[in-house]
């Protein structure tokens, strides 16, 4: 896992979900249900939108920056922690919605009560732990918010990830042995005159890995660059 390189553009669409999840009246109306405060819930978003500010740098940084790449992993799962929490709010909203709408029958008074019921109702033995839950979500956030700073991070950073070693089809042949009868071999039958004009000859090199297929295929491409035709 520490190994692992952590996207910025995967974590921004996390983010993305979790503020639309916020942004749900069903939601909402739960979580004051909960009596959880409007503040404690803006600052939960103003941590998010902290982290999220930095995640284009960090993605880049993290190839020269272990430190980074750690903070990230940090990110990643305080992330799936703040997903699963708001997974269980909507679905437990949508539930006591769905009560509510089924007793809608049953009179006014008691659709009065239903409604109550939905917007009031706890998570049965679960209702002391949303509040506790998200201020310990609010925690990791600020921790990982007061690293940033020592990381070196920018906000809006658009710097592009370091460019990959361009790719060559080119192989230094006096590092190559025991291969010549192979590739000769393959030249002869790809060449030959006995094959049909109508189809087109297709030999597969398989093998283990570190065999050598690729090195042999790139050799048979150089004797065509050379002046082969194939």
């Amino acid at each position: 896992m520490a190994l692992e390189l952590v996207g910025g553009a995967f974590l921004s669409a996390s983010l993305q979900v979790l503020f639309d999840r916020l942004a749900s009246s069903d939601s909402l109306d739960f979580i004051r249900g909960q009596k959880l405060s409007d503040s404690l819930l803006s600052k939960l978003k103003i941590k998010l939108l902290i982290v999220d500010a930095v995640l284009n740098h960090a993605e880049m940084k993290q190839f020269t920056d272990p430190a980074v790449k750690e903070w990230l992993l940090h990110v990643k799962g305080t992330l799936y922690d703040a997903e699963d929490l708001l997974d269980e709010i909507a679905t437990e909203a949508l539930r006591c919605k769905m009560e509510a709408d089924d007793h809608s029958q049953t009179g006014s008074a008691q659709v009065w009560n239903s409604i109550s019921t939905w917007v009031k109702a706890p998570f049965a033995n679960y209702q002391s732990s949303i509040e506790s839950r998200v201020k310990e979500m609010i925690g990791q956030l600020e921790d990982l918010a007061q690293a940033i700073d020592k990381l070196g991070l920018k906000p809006g950073d658009d710097q592009k990830l370091p460019p990959r070693s361009p790719s060559t089809s080119l192989v230094d042949e006096s590092c190559v042995f025991g291969r010549n009868e192979i590739k000769e071999e393959i030249m002869t039958r790809l060449l030959s005159d006995n094959v049909s004009t109508n189809k087109i000859d297709v030999i597969s090199i398989v093998g283990m890995g570190g065999a050598g297929k690729t090195t042999l295929a790139q050799l048979l491409y150089k004797r065509r660059q050379s002046g082969g035709t194939l």
